[in-house]
């Protein structure tokens, strides 16, 4: 029977491992393009209210939370 590992899972790494592998140049050019990104995702999101719902920019940074983001 096989046991299974949080610590390293084949092709996956957790984003903690991300960013130890990371130099600080490449670290802060993914924390831009993630800022970014999420500022893209919440301008969508308050444009599209009748889809998405009314959500606060603390709402967002909660859900964020979840996935380690």
């Amino acid at each position: 029977e096989e046991t299974f590992s949080f610590k390293y899972s084949p092709g996956k790494l957790r984003g903690n491992q991300y960013k130890s592998m990371m130099s600080k140049e490449e670290l802060e050019e993914e924390q831009r393009v993630q800022r970014e990104q999420l500022a893209a995702i919440f301008r969508l999101m308050k444009e599209k209210s009748d889809t998405f719902g009314e959500m606060s920019e603390g709402d967002m940074k909660e859900q964020l939370r979840l996935y380690d983001i």
